[in-house]
Parts: C-alpha cells; sequence; structure tokens
C-alpha cells in the first residue's frame, strides 16, 4: 500500500463504537477541466468516527482552484470548500469504501470527487460578464467595440436577410 497523504490507520477505531479523533490532511490533488484545474495542494479536516463494524470519514476540504471566464476567457484562482462524508467498512458495496487488510483507509477519491463536483462547468469572472465581440475578439468589459465595416460583401452576407424581420 502507497503511504499517499490521504491515507489514515484507523486500527485504533474498529470495533470501539462511539471512538474519533480529529485529523488535518494536507496533499496535493490533481484535477483538470476545460475550463478549471486543481493543481494546488488541498487541506482536509476529517473527524474519524468508530461505528460498530465501519468508520465514519465527515469533514471538509479547502481548494485553490485556476479558472477561466467561459464568456471573456479571464484567468484567475478562486478558493473553495466541499464538504464531505464516506462510510468505510470490512466489506464494500455502492455506499461504503473499504478498509484495507492492513487497516488504512484511503479519502483521496472521496476528496477529489468532491473538489471535482465542487468546481463550477461554466465559470464567469462575473455574473453580468459581456465577453468577447464575435467579430473582433475586444473583452467588452474592459472596452467597448468600436463597431465593424459593413459585411455585405461577405459571401454569408445574403443570409443574413433570412435572420432579419
Amino acid at each position: 500500500m502507497n503511504n499517499g497523504p490521504f491515507l489514515l490507520l484507523v486500527t485504533d477505531l474498529v470495533g470501539r463504537p462511539g471512538a474519533h479523533r480529529d485529523e488535518t490532511l494536507v496533499g496535493p490533488i490533481e484535477i483538470r477541466m476545460d475550463l478549471g484545474s486543481v493543481d494546488h495542494p488541498v487541506t482536509a479536516r476529517v473527524r474519524l468516527e468508530a461505528l460498530a463494524d465501519e468508520v465514519l470519514a465527515r469533514g471538509t476540504v479547502a481548494y485553490s482552484a485556476d479558472l477561466q471566464c467561459n464568456r471573456c476567457l479571464t484567468r484567475w484562482v478562486e478558493s473553495g470548500e466541499a464538504a464531505f462524508t464516506q462510510l468505510f467498512g470490512r466489506e464494500a458495496d455502492e455506499n461504503t469504501q473499504l478498509i484495507s487488510r492492513d487497516g488504512h483507509i484511503d479519502l483521496e477519491p472521496t476528496i477529489r470527487d468532491e473538489v471535482s463536483l465542487a468546481l463550477p462547468l461554466v465559470p464567469l469572472c462575473r455574473k453580468d460578464c459581456l465577453g468577447l465581440c464575435p467579430t473582433c475578439g475586444t473583452d467588452l468589459n474592459t472596452a467597448p467595440c468600436s463597431g465593424h465595416a459593413d459585411e455585405s460583401d461577405s459571401p454569408f452576407g445574403a443570409l443574413r436577410q433570412l435572420l432579419e424581420p
């Protein structure tokens, strides 16, 4: 078994209902999406609680994401936090992850999933972002577009007549 930053030994909790402990874990998570990524270390604060034959991990993960606006392509870094809850047991099913034979649990898949779900699918630098001019590419948030020459010479100019009322 590897020694990842989100790997925890829980032999002191298994079979001791009511026992608990708090952990703070810091480590890298790499997530790449179309308009966002997480390359910075994340910090997870987790409470491990022993149940009859399982261990419940409940906590939050703080992250910083590099985002790109869907409208104007501006890049920025945004911090966020995501909550997670995961049950670990000796037998895995759809709701329970496996405690390894040597008594370790791995929170990395849970943390990765929750941070991925917390990232916006369509990031916007601000709600009223005007985006880019479709003709010249000017960022309409920073400068007005000066207008464009008559496009009637365009081979697609004839199609414009079909769209106008």
